[in-house]
């Protein structure tokens, strides 16, 4: 229905999803899935994202316009922390008329009658200073985030996502922040994470260790990330977004 909304507004409009699979009412997982995709996508995208328990409440849903002249819609909580770390905002407004939201607005569904209307008629070419007034981008609602560090002899920093396919444990330390090993593929890592003591292989693919096993790799998008080899690791270790892990080497 919000893609038929979309179409209705602006039929020549290509609309790509990117994803369905955030849990319900988990907007800090929402804003996870949303960091790699303004940089993914092309300048001048409106990008649409909607976990939104507080539909119908006093929390409004924003335009964002980023460094890549991309137009972000979505609630203003926190929806969006990742995909501004990623690509900053640039002028920000909160969406006020009715003239960008399907009509009568159900208060249970902003999703569909603000946020992916809005987004409608912004790809058929409503200019971003129609939807409402301006917000001073300090008022835009972004999470608490904990920059992942460097040790003498490894890394620090704290689970960012589960990849719910794979039940892969992502986290923020990207590969720049790992020392150089010096070592073959297998090397072992001693990995504190959430309170668990693991000592795994460091691989360069899953198919380095046995089927069942798990292993640390670098991710597709350059950070370490845990696994396990046609398994899942959260089914053998229970770990959640923001749990707290120390890398270390040899």
């Amino acid at each position: 229905m919000c893609k038929g909304l979309m179409y209705t507004i602006a039929p020549t409009a290509l609309v790509v999803d990117i994803t369905h699979d955030v849990t319900p009412f988990a907007v800090r997982e929402g804003a996870l899935y949303l960091a790699d995709v303004p940089a993914s996508f092309p300048e001048n995208s409106v990008i649409c994202a909607y976990v939104y328990p507080e539909t119908g409440t006093a929390t409004r849903t924003i335009v964002v316009r980023n460094e890549k002249d991309q137009l972000l819609v979505a609630p203003n909580n926190g929806l969006l922390t990742h995909a501004l770390r990623s690509v900053p905002a640039v002028e920000c407004h909160e969406v006020t008329s009715p003239d960008v939201m399907h009509q009568p607005v159900t208060p249970t569904w902003y999703g569909k009658d603000v946020v992916a209307a809005c987004a409608g008629h912004l790809a058929a070419g409503t200019p971003l200073s129609a939807v409402g007034p301006k917000l001073d981008l300090d008022k835009i609602v972004r999470f608490p985030y904990s920059e992942p560090e460097r040790l003498d002899n490894g890394a620090r920093g704290e689970v960012v996502r589960i990849d719910k396919a794979f039940g892969n444990v992502w986290t923020n330390v990207p590969q720049a922040l790992l020392p150089d090993r010096g070592a073959s593929p297998g090397e072992r890592l001693q990995i504190a994470l959430d309170g668990n003591a693991l000592d795994i292989p460091f691989c360069h693919t899953f198919g380095e260790v046995g089927v069942g096993e798990p292993l640390a790799y670098v991710n597709s998008r350059g950070s370490f990330a845990l696994g396990v080899n046609q398994g899942s690791f959260v089914q053998k270790w229970a770990v959640v977004p923001g749990a707290s892990v120390v890398i270390t080497f040899g």
